[in-house]
C-alpha cells in the first residue's frame, strides 16, 4: 500500500497534469486562431488597397463603371496591388496594366486572390471564384455611387509555409514550456509534501504514544497554521490525559487511604475485644459506631459523584424558598459551631428568594460548605453568611476567619480529594470531597461558585444561582 505522502502528491500531479493538457490544448486552439485571425487582417490590408487602386484607376480614365475591366486586368490588379498602391505612386497606371502578365500567373492564381472575386452592385460575380461562402464585400465606390464589391471569404486555416511554421515552432516552444514546469512543479511537491505532511505524521505517530499510555509525549509546535493548531491541541489533549491519569492514580489512592484508616481502627478495636485487652462498654462501642459513619459518609459521597459523573444522579426541579431552606439548613449547624468557639454571622434579604431547584440537593451543598468551614477555622474564630439578590441571580457567600488557603491551592479548591493542609493526618476528618460534590450541585442548577481569600483572613465562598421569576 502506497503512503498518503505519496497518494498526496500522485493527486497533486495528475490534477497539474490534467490541468496542464486543457492549458496547452487551449492555448494552441488559441494560438492558431490568433495567427489564422492576424493573417486574415494582413489579406484585408490587400483588399483596402486593391479597392484603392481600382478607385484610382476609374478617376484616371474618367470611368464610372465596372465594364472597363476584363478577367486580364483584374488578375493584374490584384497581383500587382500586393506591391503597389497607385495614389502613393507617379508611375502611370497605364504602364502597369500594358505590363506583360504571365500566362502562369493566369492559370495559378495565389490562396488569396483564389478567395477573392469582383462583384457587381447585384453581387453576381464578374471575375474569380464564385461568390457562395464569401463573408465580406467591399464596396467599390466613384462619386459616392457603389459601382460594385470585392468579395472575400475569411481564412480558415493557415496556408502559407511561413505562418504555419511559425504556429508549429510556437506550438512547440508552449509545450516543452509547460512539460518544463510539470516537472519542476514535480520536484517541487516532494519538499512541499513533506513540509505539510511532516506535522500529520508527527500527530500520528504521537497518537500511538497516547494509545500505549505514554501521555508524556509532547509535539514541537513550530508552525502558525492550521496543522500548528493541531500540533497544539495534540498537546493540550495529552496534557488533559496525564493529567486524567494522575487524578485517578491520585483517586484511587486517596480511597485506599481514607477506608483504610477507619478500617483498621474498626479492627484493632475488634480484635481487642476479642483479646479482653478493652471492655465492651458503651463508650468503646460508640467508637466503633462513629467510625462506622465516617465509613459510610465517604462511601455516600463516592457514590454521589459516581453517580453524576455517569449522569445517574437525577435533580428534581422545582420551584422553592431559597432563603428559608439557608435558615433551616444553618440552624442544625449553630450548635456544632459554638461548640468549637466560633460565630456565625448572617446578612439576609428579607425579600423572597424563589428559585428552580432540588432542594436535597441544595441543602447537601449549604451542609457542605458549612460543615467544611466549621471544621477549617480556628477557635476562636468567625464565620459570615450573606444572602441577597445580584440582578437576575441569588448571590450566597460564606466568609471565615483564619487560617486561610495560599493562592496556588485556590484552583484546586473544588478538586476530588483536595484538602487544604498538607499532610493527610485526620486532624479535621472529612475526605476532602465535600466541595467538589458542591460544585458539581451548583453546576447542575446553572450557577457559578467562586473561591478566593477572605477579608477574614479565611476563605471567601461565592454561589450564584438563577433567581425564578413569577408574572403577577
Amino acid at each position: 500500500m502506497f503512503s498518503f505522502k505519496v497518494k498526496l502528491i500522485a493527486l497533486l500531479l495528475a490534477f497539474g497534469l490534467v490541468l496542464v493538457i486543457g492549458t496547452v490544448l487551449t492555448n494552441h486552439t488559441m494560438l492558431k486562431n490568433s495567427l489564422i485571425e492576424y493573417v486574415d487582417m494582413r489579406d484585408q490590408q490587400h483588399l483596402q488597397r486593391i479597392k484603392n487602386n481600382i478607385q484610382f484607376i476609374l478617376d484616371e480614365k474618367l470611368e464610372d463603371d465596372l465594364g472597363f475591366i476584363d478577367e486580364v486586368t483584374w488578375k493584374k490588379i490584384v497581383s500587382i496591388s500586393s506591391r503597389v498602391d497607385f495614389t502613393e505612386t507617379f508611375v502611370p497606371v497605364d504602364l502597369f496594366l500594358s505590363y506583360p502578365f504571365s500566362d502562369f500567373k493566369q492559370r495559378h492564381p495565389d490562396f488569396a486572390e483564389k478567395r477573392l472575386s469582383l462583384v457587381d452592385v447585384n453581387k453576381k460575380c464578374m471575375f474569380g471564384h464564385p461568390t457562395e461562402g464569401r463573408t465580406l464585400f467591399i464596396p467599390i465606390e466613384h462619386e459616392h455611387r457603389i459601382l460594385g464589391y470585392i468579395g472575400y471569404s475569411h481564412r480558415a486555416e493557415l496556408t502559407e509555409t511561413l505562418d504555419i511554421q511559425l504556429a508549429e515552432r510556437q506550438q512547440s516552444l508552449l509545450t516543452y514550456g509547460v512539460l518544463i514546469v510539470v516537472v519542476l512543479s514535480g520536484l517541487l511537491l516532494i519538499p512541499f509534501g513533506h513540509y505539510f505532511l511532516s506535522p500529520i505524521q508527527a500527530v500520528t505517530q504521537g497518537m500511538r504514544d497516547l494509545t500505549a499510555g505514554r501521555f508524556q509525549t509532547r509535539l514541537e509546535v513550530n508552525r502558525q497554521d492550521e496543522l500548528g493548531q493541531l500540533q497544539h491541541d495534540f498537546n493540550h489533549l495529552a496534557i488533559s490525559l496525564e493529567k486524567n491519569q494522575q487524578s485517578r492514580n491520585q483517586w484511587i489512592a486517596d480511597i485506599s487511604h481514607e477506608l483504610r484508616t477507619p478500617l483498621t481502627i474498626l479492627r484493632g478495636e475488634i480484635e481487642a475485644f476479642k483479646d479482653g485487652v478493652r471492655p465492651v462498654n458503651e463508650k468503646n462501642l460508640d467508637n466503633l459506631h462513629s467510625e462506622v459513619l465516617h465509613i459510610h459518609r465517604l462511601v455516600e459521597d463516592l457514590y454521589q459523584i459516581a453517580l453524576n459523573d455517569v449522569g445517574g444522579l437525577k435533580y428534581q426541579m422545582l420551584p422553592l424558598e431559597f432563603g428559608l431552606l439557608v435558615k433551616q439548613t444553618l440552624e442544625s449547624f449553630t450548635a456544632a459551631a459554638q461548640q468549637k468557639g466560633l460565630t456565625i454571622d448572617t446578612d439576609f434579604s428579607t425579600m423572597p428568594l424563589r428559585i428552580h431547584g432540588d432542594g436535597d440537593r441544595l441543602q447537601q451543598m449549604i451542609s457542605n460548605i458549612l460543615s467544611n468551614s466549621i471544621a477549617y477555622t480556628d477557635a476562636p474564630g468567625q464565620i459570615h453568611i450573606s444572602l441577597k439578590t445580584q440582578e437576575k441571580t441569588i448571590l450566597l457567600t460564606l466568609e471565615d476567619s483564619a487560617p486561610g488557603l495560599p493562592e496556588q491551592a485556590l484552583p484546586n479548591l473544588f478538586e476530588r480529594f483536595f484538602r487544604g493542609e498538607s499532610s493527610r493526618n485526620r486532624r479535621y476528618g472529612g475526605a476532602g470531597i465535600g466541595l467538589a460534590l458542591v460544585a458539581q450541585i451548583v453546576q447542575a442548577h446553572q450557577g457559578k461558585i467562586i473561591a478566593k481569600p477572605s477579608a477574614l483572613g479565611g476563605l471567601y465562598l461565592s454561589i450564584q444561582l438563577p433567581l425564578e421569576t413569577y408574572s403577577t
